[in-house]
């Protein structure tokens, strides 16, 4: 199921006051032409060649020369510079005057498509939406006045030290002169090439993405277009002259792929279940649509949904001798030869699982477990190391074990884009991503942290710090162990468990079967519990919503 969500202001149709192709030196010009040359591949249009009345087969040349925004075409007797038939993304219907901020979601890059024939070098921009016209310091020049057709940068807004998190707008900067209150439609004083300094000093004009703040708010300067070809790639097509308008919107046209429109990018619920229920928006013709970050998978024993048939590990995979609990396999206490539950506690041998002697028969409400024979909020009164989370009375890490492909982290049990990629986790103000694809790092502690630290203001602070640990649990490096049920304070196995417990390895990773371990300790007694609780995915996928897969701006 995808939710769709229109963006505030959209429409499907408009219509974009734009004029109609002219001609140059035998070739057609115009917006519609320059989408025509707006193609994944370099140095093709989609214009066709004209083929007059005659007899040639090969007459009307189709323009079908590669995958670009638009097409162009003639038909017999057409006129010789102009064809009459188009085809794709149509200046006159398909702007988006709605959308006038957006979310940059990947890195972004900047370019050129065309100057037209203005006059003025103008240059382009952006700047962080703040609900207030941009102050001139707040403006990002990306292409300056000598910014040539073709020409790219390429920055990731998010990584900006000054970025705080929210929307931006684009704008156009252009060297007009002035003449009281209105313009000249000439170069000030016979220099064409905009600055922002020219523009501190009281020559040029600003338009903005929100045209509210422009300088000129009579006209319409911008028109924008979303790409039919590439995703995350909108068209900026300008009027640059104060006052006035030829309609051709060609004085420049940028292109900057990298962004949606305002409002994507956003961690969202797409109504689907399990694993699949986490999604991410994305802007389509104007309209916000959550698409999911995972699709189904088979399921593994994790705590998560994986296979989004609604049940957490049905059927889940653990070594032989083994059962999946809780998001962790755990020694079957039914057939195991050298495992016996914990004192207090005995086998149930329905579920292969230990149950406290005094929860025989007790069934719990959802959210609640037994303890002492007394139904209770699970996790009450329980503060995780750093890193953790409480989980069905046990505080677990749900990203450990698993293993994420090239460019993706683990996030509450599911892999993300890393930093630095296309959806990506946007790093928390003071911290840095040095590699796209991974982590976020603090640089106050450039040689990193020890086990059972972390980073903090330039200094490694223990993980334990201020930890309530489930069941009387003490915290030691950074985990919870020793409460009823649990491993020793030591770290050894409880009476009864072999050391060499198959399946975990002696880093409480992935066994050679590939089964989650880890998860909340060693493998160990479990615990009654009442309906299915909440999964670390649920947890995750609330984090995930809370904060967001990109940064948002606070207060």
């Amino acid at each position: 199921m995808v939710l769709g969500l229109v963006a505030a202001g959209s429409t499907a149709s408009a219509q974009c006051m734009v004029s109609p192709p002219g001609c140059d030196a035998g070739e057609p010009t115009g917006l519609l032409a320059t989408f025509a040359c707006a193609c994944t591949e370099p140095g093709v249009c989609n214009i066709g060649e004209f083929c007059g009345g005659g007899g040639d087969p090969m007459c009307p040349d189709q323009g079908e020369n590669g995958t670009c925004e638009s097409r162009m075409w003639h038909v017999r007797n057409d006129n010789s510079c102009i064809p009459s038939q188009s085809a794709g993304l149509d200046p006159a219907t398909d702007c988006t005057p709605g959308i006038t901020t957006f979310s940059p979601t990947c890195p972004l890059t900047f370019t050129v498509l065309t100057r037209g024939t203005a006059q003025f070098r103008n240059v382009f921009g952006w700047y962080e939406v703040t609900g207030a016209r941009p102050e001139i310091d707040d403006l990002n020049v990306m292409l300056d006045c000598d910014a040539a057709e073709g020409d790219a940068v390429v920055l990731d807004v998010r990584s900006d030290p000054d970025y705080g998190g929210g929307a931006i707008g684009f704008f156009l900067l252009t060297p007009e002169g002035r003449s009281g209150d209105t313009g000249t439609a000439a170069c000030a004083g016979g220099d064409c090439c905009a600055s922002l300094d020219r523009y501190r000093a009281g020559t040029g004009f600003l338009y903005f993405s929100e045209p509210t703040y422009s300088d000129d708010g009579s006209v319409t300067h911008l028109n924008v277009y979303d790409s039919t070809i590439v995703d995350r790639k909108f068209y900026f097509a300008w009027e640059d002259t104060f006052g006035r308008s030829n309609f051709d919107f060609t004085d420049l046209v940028t292109s900057v792929e990298g962004v949606e429109c305002a409002g994507a990018g956003a961690a969202c619920e797409t109504g689907g279940i399990g694993a699949c229920g986490a999604g991410v928006t994305r802007c389509t013709g104007g309209e916000l649509e959550c698409t999911p970050i995972v699709e189904a998978e088979p399921e593994v024993c994790n705590g998560v949904d994986d296979d989004c048939d609604g049940a957490v590990d049905d059927d889940a995979p653990c070594p032989e001798r083994e059962v999946c609990h809780d998001g962790r396999c755990v020694p079957n206490c039914e057939v195991s030869d050298e495992f016996v539950c914990d004192i207090g506690f005995e086998c149930d041998p329905t579920t292969g699982f230990c149950i406290e002697v005094a929860c025989r028969g007790v069934s719990c409400e959802e959210g609640q477990i037994c303890r002492d024979g007394v139904c209770a909020g699970e996790c009450e009164g329980v503060v995780c190391p750093h890193g953790q989370q409480c989980f069905r009375d046990r505080c677990i890490d749900p990203c450990r074990g698993v293993s994420c492909g090239a460019g993706a982290i683990c996030r509450g049990g599911i892999c993300v884009p890393g930093c630095g990629q296309c959806d990506g986790v946007v790093c928390e103000a003071g911290l840095r991503c040095p590699t796209p694809g991974g982590e976020c790092v603090d640089p106050s502690c450039p040689g990193g942290c020890g086990p059972g630290t972390f980073c903090r203001e330039g200094a490694c602070v223990d993980a334990c710090e201020g930890a309530v640990c489930p069941r009387g649990g003490a915290c030691v490096d950074g985990e919870c162990v020793g409460g009823e049920g649990e491993p020793g304070v030591d770290g050894g196995p409880r009476p009864g468990v072999d050391a060499g417990s198959a399946g975990l390895d002696a880093g409480g990773e992935l066994d050679a079967g590939g089964s989650p371990r880890g998860r909340g300790g060693e493998p160990g007694c479990a615990c009654g519990v009442g309906g299915e609780g909440p999964s670390p995915f649920a947890w995750g996928l609330a984090a995930l919503l809370g904060a967001g897969l990109v940064r948002r701006r606070r207060g």
